[in-house]
């Protein structure tokens, strides 16, 4: 990104709180501000933002303000048509028809219970190591953006990580338009805690639910966090059931302390590359499948039992002119 190389002016491969408040001297405002971005991507330890690091924050700001990534474009001397700097992609309803995503931004909301490790995730995700200080509760919604990476993909994807407090469940499913940015789900859940389990599932089928409702149907994923701890009785044989009877693949293992995260970034941006695996279905989806398969196959046997009729009446017509005429 040529913008990015003209002020990285020290040539070090980032740009330092310095560089980002000359970038931004001709805005009203740096939106890329130290105490507000240092929450939202990874930094260095001098405070500077690498160029993915800076691509990730920019497409957060973007995701959640499109005027306002829009506007700082301008500010910084963006010369080219505005239109072409943002790309439209197509519904993600109709990813899920097409059974492929063209997106390289992925928005996942993480779901669990209090001390899960839903912020641990994240921290991982921006590269800060474990946090020995205790559980602090988080009230408010929190973002996490960065770059994944690996050999066998065409391009770099930017992958979005937003913490759902767990008191904010129910708020979200308020609304009917709730799930519609989301391209994929995560459940985390303390893997040596059953309370902690039966939470997690429990918010996996309101999220099943609610896509059933509204038609947001999202991929998801379970995460069995705190490996590194004893897993309470019957933990493996019970993920595995729900997972088979829900049709969402086994829980993926991480421990945050131990640094094991089991490729857990990778395998949640190929869920979403992928929108028509791993949704869940609860009952009430099941029924109505059903019901659509045998209206399906009703019609079918109407069509076929038509197609007889037809036949055979345009047959005894031919029978029936031939034997006019030979009489």
């Amino acid at each position: 990104m040529a913008v990015f190389d003209l002020f990285d002016s020290d040539g070090d491969g980032a740009l330092q709180p310095h560089e980002l408040e000359e970038l931004f001297l001709t805005a009203p405002k740096s939106p890329f501000t130290e105490a507000f971005s240092k929450e939202l991507a990874r930094r260095n330890a001098f405070g500077g933002l690498s160029l993915d690091a800076f691509l990730s924050e920019w497409a957060l700001m973007t995701l959640l303000d499109p005027t306002c990534s829009m506007e700082n474009l301008l500010y910084i001397g963006y010369i080219g048509d505005l239109s072409s700097a943002i790309r439209v992609t197509r519904t993600r309803r109709l990813d899920r028809k097409r059974q492929q995503s063209q997106r390289s931004v992925f928005q996942c909301f993480v779901f669990g219970p209090k001390k899960s490790g839903k912020s641990a995730l994240l921290d991982s995700f921006l590269g800060r190591p474990f946090s020995y200080h205790g559980y602090t509760a988080m009230t408010d919604e929190r973002y996490a953006a960065n770059i994944v990476y690996r050999p066998d993909w065409e391009s770099k994807k930017t992958l979005v990580l937003q913490e759902i407090p767990e008191d904010e469940v129910s708020k979200l499913f308020s609304r009917k338009d709730s799930l519609a940015a989301c391209d994929v789900a995560v459940f985390v859940y303390d893997a040596s805690d059953e309370s902690s389990w039966n939470k997690a599932t429990k918010f996996l089928v309101e999220v099943a639910g609610h896509g059933e409702r509204t038609g947001f149907k999202v991929p998801c994923l379970f995460v069995a966090a705190k490996n590194d701890l004893y897993s309470f009785p019957l933990a493996i044989q019970r993920s595995t059931r729900v997972s088979q009877d829900m049709g969402v693949v086994a829980p993926v293992r991480i421990s945050t302390k131990w640094g094991i995260f089991n490729n857990v970034f990778h395998k949640i941006v190929s869920a979403a590359e992928h929108p028509h695996l791993s949704i869940p279905e609860i009952e009430a989806g099941r029924r109505l499948k059903q019901c659509h398969r045998l209206i399906n196959w009703s019609l079918m046997i109407i069509s076929v039992e038509t197609a007889v009729a037809i036949v055979g009446l345009a047959a005894y017509r031919v029978y029936a002119a031939r034997k006019n005429t030979s009489s």
